[in-house]
């Protein structure tokens, strides 16, 4: 037999029904065992688990009415102990008499007999979700893991938005691509999408003018031979043929002809996944549906077996399309703070030697352990002289930034799904050291370039991305760019930045006996809220932009994290009540996942329940009233903090708040309140006008700089959230004698 005989002694297992799941969607399935010869004894286990980093609703006992109920049925006289561990597996143990064979046990997920709404299925899109069965059929501890075990495909649901991408930078008249992604509310391609789109821009030459989504599309189309017909920028517009979805790509800077640099926009730390069979999966996830130009996979080498690598590289070869599509080499050494704290590491060359912090207990081979680094410190020794590129991050533990080694470190990640990182881009500052500024995914979901966090608590946010200004679409292209810091951090939205210094490119380190003079451009993907240039830590220009104010629309904005740490989130439990007036109309800002909503909406009041870190996150309000219309809001805080207690996330209760003011108030200017470290705060003022700039432009000459190194950056912000960081331009100023 195929399977060496394993179903008839073990058993076999069953899923009902197996067709297509939407994701995040609620239902009801029956996972049914069934013995085989050898039963399973008094004392014996079955166990469920899945190789997802799932984020389905995580199974109950207790509550019949509730989400997420399960019902556990088996034989008379079989009694089961259930251990329900985590999302990702659970645990039955016989504790009456034998199972014999052929009879079943049967687990009904969402069990909805007593008006439970049944249970949520994982809100991201994957081929096969398993439900591994193991059964250790003696009770000896012995498990045998059943081959064909149950699966279902998770797929997308309706759509929500269209998501227009193109270049950022083209050549007058060179071919160019565009993409439309059909998207649903948890991020994922929508696939039952078959809407009819069409397309219109000024300036821009179309090879077709409208399309319409079939089920081949998968809810994603891509169009060849877009041409840019004048110089400029152009923005092009979709519209679906009933009008309820519409979108704007990203701007397109059209210049006369090519530089000696393209913007390039990936994903360097597009996370990894449990099952290696599916990495191929994540790199045409990163083409075809994010649109992106590079990508890295960057598995945790602890758990990373040399198998596992070996299929890493194998598809990190077959992805590798020079000028088209370009995966990243490389892993993720992932030490704890104390030894260093992770760390990306890229190779210029396919087929490089993986060299972890160490060995866990799930990797078999050891036969290289002693190539191991255990400490940050042996890592800068294995590879300071060799073809490598190294970014520190905030990941499942922050890099620790007391160690750095310039000659291989160019760059932190400052954006992720773990959230937004200020703090540690201005630890790396207080430390003067010159390091550049770029965004990632670190994400689990397999959708790297468009990580969204649903439901898992470890994930707060969208994933981020890094732009990178290189001489080509290459492996050396990509990381000489990142090495020289023309690089650049986003929170997700293709906002197109550039920054120079005395005719210097960011990232570039020179001297100068002159004040250094700096010039920005920026284009937005919306209305730019504010443009700043620092020099290190301080502010030193503040570009004026026309906000507009209306008098009835009001903001209220919340952010902050919980420390300064991985997985440092932080749950706003709020609510709204409206005195004198009423709620016309309602926007979210940043809310990254259905996960984070809004609920009891009337028409003078609301709640919400947001999970946010580090970012702005919040509500626009139009209020009918005047202005002695009172508006009296009311917070709760919950603090997140690092997994522990065998990988579990901490949850603290801390701040409450209440804040009462008049819409009239709001004229004079914002009103903050702070609460607490990390930037905990919460801002309410008038709302800027949706129809604002997008696009600022300025050159700004220090009129103060300091003797020595001057680290000049840009932080942009806008209206709806997204940001961007740009590296800083070092200018070593010299005063003369």
């Amino acid at each position: 037999m195929a399977d060496g005989g394993l179903r008839e002694r073990y058993g076999y297992a069953t899923i009902a029904p197996d067709k297509p799941v939407i994701a995040g969607s609620y239902g009801t399935w029956q996972l049914t065992y069934v013995a085989g010869t050898d039963g399973v004894a008094a004392g014996g286990c079955i166990r469920i688990h899945t190789d997802s980093d799932t984020d389905w609703g995580m199974p109950q006992l207790g509550d019949p009415g509730g989400e997420n109920y399960m019902t556990v049925h088996a034989p008379d006289g079989v009694r089961l102990a259930v251990v329900v561990e985590n999302v990702r597996g659970m645990t039955l143990t016989l504790k009456g008499r034998p199972l014999a064979p052929g009879e079943e046990v049967r687990l009904v997920l969402g069990d909805r007999s007593e008006g439970g709404p049944g249970t949520r299925a994982q809100t991201f899109v994957e081929e096969k979700r398993y439900f591994w069965f193991s059964v250790d059929v003696e009770g000896d501890g012995q498990f045998v893991t059943l081959p064909h075990s149950p699966h279902v495909s998770i797929v997308g649901g309706n759509p929500v938005t269209l998501v227009t991408l193109t270049p950022s930078l083209v050549p007058l008249d060179a071919p160019f691509r565009l993409l439309i992604r059909a998207q649903d509310a948890w991020g994922n391609p929508s696939s039952t999408y078959r809407g009819t789109v069409y397309l219109e821009a000024t300036d821009v030459e179309l090879p077709a003018e409208e399309h319409t989504f079939s089920a081949e599309d998968n809810g994603v189309w891509q169009l060849e031979g877009c041409r840019c017909k004048a110089t400029g920028v152009k923005r092009i517009t979709v519209k679906e043929n009933k009008g309820e979805l519409s979108t704007e790509s990203n701007p397109i800077l059209c210049v006369e002809e090519e530089g000696p640099y393209t913007l390039y926009w990936g994903d360097p730390h597009g996370g990894q996944l449990h099952d290696p069979g599916k990495i191929p999966d994540f790199f045409r996830y990163a083409r075809d549906v994010s649109g992106i130009d590079f990508v890295g996979y960057q598995a945790n080498d602890d758990r990373l077996s040399t198998e596992e690598y070996a299929l890493q590289q194998k598809a990190e070869r077959a992805f590798y399309a020079p000028g088209r599509f370009v995966p990243l080499p490389g892993f993720e050494w992932s030490a704890e703070t104390e030894q260093g704290g992770h760390h990306n590491i890229y190779f210029r060359r396919h087929d490089q030697p993986i060299r972890r912090n160490r060995h866990l207990p799930s990797i078999v081979d050891c036969s290289d352990i002693d190539t191991d680094l255990p400490h940050i410190l042996d890592v800068y020794q294995a590879y300071r002289y060799a073809d490598v590129v190294i970014t520190p991050h905030v990941g499942g533990y922050e890099a620790n930034l007391q160690y750095h080694e310039p000659n291989l470190e160019p760059a932190i990640e400052v954006t992720s799904t773990h959230g937004t990182f200020e703090w540690f881009l201005k630890d790396a500052l207080r430390r003067r050291y010159r390091l550049g500024f770029v965004g990632g995914s670190d994400g689990y979901t397999g959708r790297p370039g468009a990580e969204y966090p649903g439901y898992i608590d470890r994930r707060y946010a969208k994933g981020g991305l890094a732009a990178v200004y290189a001489k080509e679409l290459s492996i050396g292209g990509i990381l000489e760019a990142l090495k020289s810091r023309r690089a650049y951090g986003t929170t997700g939205a293709r906002i197109f930045l550039r920054v120079d210094s005395d005719g210097h490119m960011m990232g570039t380190e020179y001297r100068t006996h002159s004040a250094p003079s700096i010039s920005a451009s920026v284009i937005g993907t919306a209305p730019l809220e504010s443009v700043e240039l620092f020099r290190g830590l301080d502010k030193v220009y503040d570009h004026p932009l026309e906000l507009g104010m209306a008098s009835n629309r009001v903001r209220i904005l919340w952010e902050g994290a919980s420390g300064p740490m991985s997985y440092s989130g932080v749950a706003w439990d709020g609510s709204l009540k409206v005195a004198g007036g009423s709620i016309e109309l309602l926007e979210k800002i940043r809310f990254d996942s259905p996960r984070s909503h809004i609920h009891d909406l009337t028409g003078d009041g609301l709640c919400w329940h947001s999970v946010a870190c580090g970012y702005g996150s919040g509500l626009i309000l139009e209020v009918d009233g005047s202005e002695e219309a009172e508006l009296r809001l009311a917070l709760s805080l919950t603090l997140i903090s690092r997994a522990v207690y065998g990988g579990r996330m901490s949850y603290a209760p801390a701040e409450n708040i209440s804040f009462a003011f008049r819409m009239g108030d709001l004229a004079s200017g914002p009103k903050e309140i702070e609460i607490g470290p990390l930037n905990r705060k919460v801002t309410v003022s008038l709302a800027p006008d949706p129809n604002g700039s997008r696009s600022a432009e300025f050159s700004f000459t220090d009129p103060a700089p300091l003797p020595g190194i001057n680290p000049y950056w840009l932080r942009v912000v806008q209206t709806d959230g997204e940001m961007a960081w740009s590296s800083p331009l070092f200018a070593d100023y010299v005063v003369e004698e």
